[in-house]
């Protein structure tokens, strides 16, 4: 079964536990962050986290309950409440971007 693209809001459900996790991460890196939740089922591409109470994550993965699975096995529900919102594969406009890319050169 082929993998979908899906856009995630992770809600903290606890506040309290925010700068705890935010340590945690900070002390791996991007390649064992990634690792870590990878399986055949799903796997994280990219996330975005701050200080707030939500952030989100870019998943491919066979479909929602992958996701959540992979989550609860590794000990994150009882941290943080996920909507996957299914998506079109990411795509660019390289019409709108082409002349900023050229400014960089």
């Amino acid at each position: 079964m082929g993998k979908k693209h899906y856009i995630c809001t992770h809600t903290w459900s606890n506040p309290d536990t925010i700068k705890d996790v935010i340590k945690q991460q900070g002390e791996m890196t991007d390649k064992e962050f990634f690792a870590g939740l990878k399986t055949e089922k799903a796997e994280t591409l990219q996330h975005w986290m701050g200080k707030d109470d939500f952030f989100f994550c870019h998943w491919k993965a066979i479909d929602e309950q992958a996701i959540i699975d992979r989550l609860s096995v590794a000990g994150l529900e009882q941290f943080i409440v996920t909507m996957a919102t299914p998506v079109d594969f990411p795509k660019m406009n390289l019409d709108f971007l082409q002349p900023m890319i050229n400014k960089l050169k």
